[in-house]
């Protein structure tokens, strides 16, 4: 058994067998305009962050800023890179090349490794969660990346997306999320011993 037939029957089992009626609902709304479910968490990111103290005295309003600013260029890589591995990949989706794919919206024309929205999902989930740690609770950091992960997971139950689209996608982007994080921080720690 191959790679590639390991990765067309977890996907046929997923659009398949995981098929209801409230799925049928709720994922093409999550793989079309779940990310605007995101702006609660940033909304409520920035008013914590403008009235909590820290042991200073001063707010947590710039450090809440500079993650928006972090979150937003992961975003902007995360296409950049999507963009340039899918041509370089050119693999062919998987509602167009299987038989039997369970299809609720259009099968889309582009490439399908990797995964752009999983990808641009993690790589802003992944500064959410690790940047806010100071003034958000662990519960409520948890949310992007739940999110993220129903984001991912919509496109497999859709059938536009194999398994290891979904996984290279998330992959990625957590790796560009992770790293902009750090590099954050450690530009945040050199700028507090100057």
């Amino acid at each position: 058994m191959t790679i590639q037939s390991l990765d067309a029957g977890l996907l046929l089992f997923i659009n398949h067998a995981m098929a209801n009626s409230v799925f049928d609902v709720l994922m093409p709304a999550f793989s079309l305009r779940g990310y605007l479910l995101v702006i609660p968490f940033l909304l409520a990111m920035l008013l914590i962050s403008a009235n909590k103290k820290q042991q200073d005295g001063k707010t947590f309003l710039t450090a809440a800023t500079w993650t928006l600013i972090v979150a937003s260029c992961a975003w902007y890589l995360s296409g950049w890179a999507v963009d340039a591995l899918k041509v370089a990949i050119a693999r062919e989706r998987p509602c167009s090349a299987l038989e039997h794919v369970r299809l609720i919206l259009p099968c889309p024309k582009s490439f399908s490794m990797p995964y752009g929205h999983a990808c641009s999902s993690f790589a802003v989930a992944v500064p959410l969660f690790s940047l806010t740690r100071g003034y958000i609770a662990l519960i409520w950091r948890l949310y992007p990346l739940l999110l993220a992960s129903l984001i991912a997971f919509s496109r497999i139950y859709l059938g536009v997306h194999y398994p290891s689209d979904v996984l290279v996608g998330t992959l990625l982007g957590g790796i560009i999320g992770l790293a902009l994080s750090m590099l954050s921080q450690v530009i945040g720690t050199e700028d507090d011993v100057k």
